[in-house]
């Protein structure tokens, strides 16, 4: 079974989690880490560490970070070099997390980061841009769909 844990600095992961939850409803494989001012870099080590490490032989952690080369994504690194039993994707958006949560549990974690990285990427269009190269105006009604 695939866990996924949203690390990031801040409350983003907890609003990322509530924020999926109102999409999709309840996501009971999904848990959070959030760093704080509050905690000490190996404050933060343990806590991921003890989270990491509290699951069933056959359950597969995806670590889903903010930030490339932050506090957090650092501290995972140092964890996988240890533990070696977990994926680290960085640069986590809505888009990425609700395709990787909602796939099919049968699918491959390798096929599910490559899909929700594919998502991340595509969610993020400038409008302007794109209306512009329609040759829509902003003020016209405009729906997008998938």
């Amino acid at each position: 079974m695939k866990k996924y844990l949203i690390a990031t600095h801040g409350e983003l992961s907890k609003s990322f989690i509530e924020t999926a939850q109102l999409i999709a409803g309840d996501a009971p494989n999904v848990t959070y880490f959030e760093m704080t001012k509050l905690k000490s870099g190996d404050m933060a080590k343990e806590e991921l560490r003890r989270i990491l490490t509290q699951k069933q032989e056959s359950e597969k952690f995806i670590v889903l970070t903010d930030l490339f080369g932050g506090s957090v994504s650092n501290i995972c690194v140092e964890l996988l070099s240890e533990l070696k039993n977990f994926n680290v994707v960085t640069g986590v958006n809505l888009p990425m997390m609700l395709t990787m949560i909602l796939s099919d549990e049968d699918q491959s974690i390798e096929d599910t980061i490559s899909e929700g990285v594919q998502s991340a990427k595509a969610g993020i269009i400038h409008l302007n841009e794109m209306l512009a190269s329609q040759k829509r105006s902003v003020d016209v009604d405009f729906v997008i769909t998938d």
